[in-house]
């Protein structure tokens, strides 16, 4: 009856060292790499329990409601912080399982790498380092000093670290590997961002890139879905006509190549579902073998590795300057359109506001926020004064107000300035043939 049981965690992780390829990381002793002891999991590995851990988080189901584009009431099948997520994640549980490497770890790290954004997409990430680097004064509400400053990747690993509470201590108390994966899935800017109290230990801060190819995975997964989505948003909005997009250079090349010239006469939407569709099979195709490339020419130098100090996973030659272009194409055509319709002056308006609010008085500021400020604070805020004088040489009560909006929904951050008297320009966006939000468009 030995059949009719189930598999240890034990179990698991020798099916791992059997299965996965020399270069993959694995499960075993990774539970050691964690900040604080913890027994191990009878039916778990650890990295299967980090993934479920930020799946159940706050900051992970509050990714639903910010914008990755396009607002989120602009309509149904616009993309979300929470979707471009999922899109990641499949993208890199394809490249991972076609390398051989650990689909648990490089899961876990494709959910938690974008936990740290903020509400109104890349404009809330420039508002709040612009104050934590001292160039945003904020009309006097601070003293211009460098406070550290703010980038979403750098956030991400806070939140997992020390913002979220569901345990006796604070954060989720994640193995190195997928912390460091989280910090790396975009670059490190080490002279810009300096946040305090944050272990780096075990991270390999030294390299801009993540130590495993998991890591090195998720981030390009993120490039990939980035360059997809937002081309297809872009179209569907009617920011980009299709004939513009088939100028790009990758465009022509995937059309050709499935001969799809006669489809967008005679079925503009099945072109464009298609045009996305042969974009990313054609740069995760060229991602594995430029990786496999790169990997066999790595172990013949330095021998057969699990962490590794160059990146190997990545675009090829040919590849790279393509989707380069492709890049460029986006932000300037859609990108761009797209921050005039948003109006993001309203966005920086409204955030700026909601930061001075707090400095000002910091009792505005949930119960639960205060609690991470000294007691001292905490009692005085309480008391209702004004903090403007004090603020101004409080590091901790401004990266406390910063991870506080940084959690903000975009939702939650128009309402919350409405509570504090601010009146809101937002308009909100209706892609073209629409008449508002809603399943009406394809």
């Amino acid at each position: 009856m030995n059949e009719f049981r189930f598999r240890t965690r034990e179990e698991l992780e020798t099916i791992e060292e059997r299965t996965l390829a020399p270069y993959a990381t694995l499960s075993r002793g990774a539970g050691e790499t964690r900040m604080r002891e913890e027994p191990e999991h009878a039916y778990r590995t650890a990295f299967q329990r980090d993934r479920d851990r930020i799946i159940h988080s706050r900051a992970f189901r509050r990714l639903k409601h910010k914008r990755q584009v396009f607002l989120t009431d602009t309509g149904d099948h616009y993309r979300t912080r929470i979707t471009h997520t999922m899109e990641v994640s499949q993208l890199a549980r394809t490249l991972a399982r076609a390398l051989g490497l650990n689909e648990d770890l490089t899961e876990a790290i494709a959910l938690g790498h974008d936990l740290g954004h903020t509400p109104f997409g890349h404009i809330g990430e420039t508002v709040l380092h612009g104050i934590m680097t001292g160039k945003d004064r904020l009309d006097g509400f601070l003293g211009g000093q460098d406070l550290g400053g703010f980038k979403h990747n750098y956030q991400s690993l806070r939140v997992v670290d020390q913002i979220e509470m569901k345990y006796d201590w604070p954060g989720l108390n994640l193995t190195a590997p997928v912390r460091e994966g989280i910090l790396k899935h975009t670059r490190l800017l080490r002279e810009a961002v300096h946040y305090p109290d944050m272990d780096l230990r075990s991270l390999h801060y030294e390299q801009d890139f993540a130590s495993s190819l998991e890591g090195q995975v998720v981030a390009i997964s993120d490039e990939i879905a980035q360059r997809t989505h937002d081309l297809e948003d872009g179209i569907r909005a009617g920011f980009v006509p299709l004939e513009k997009v088939r100028e790009v250079r990758i465009v022509r090349q995937v059309e050709e190549a499935r001969g799809l010239g006669c489809l967008l006469r005679e079925n503009p939407f099945l072109y464009r579902n298609q045009i996305i569709r042969a974009l990313i099979e054609a740069l995760v195709t060229d991602v594995l073998r430029e990786t496999l490339r790169r990997l066999e020419a790595y172990v013949q130098r330095k021998g057969v590795h699990r962490v590794f100090d160059e990146e190997i996973v990545g675009f090829s030659a040919e590849m790279d300057p393509l989707q380069a272009e492709l890049d460029e194409f986006i932000d300037r055509e859609i990108i761009y359109t797209a921050s005039i319709f948003r109006a993001d002056d309203e966005a920086v308006a409204l955030l700026r506001f909601l930061f001075r609010a707090y400095l000002e008085d910091p009792s505005r500021l949930p119960a639960y926020v205060l609690e991470r400020l000294p007691k001292e604070t905490g009692a005085e805020a309480g008391r209702g004064l004004s903090y403007r004088a004090g603020a101004q040489n409080s590091t901790l009560l401004a990266r406390t107000i910063c991870d506080h909006i940084a959690g903000m929904t975009d939702n939650f951050a128009l309402t919350e300035a409405e509570r504090l008297g601010h009146v809101s320009g937002l308009r909100r966006f209706s892609p073209a043939g629409v008449g508002g939000p809603g399943q009406a468009e394809r």
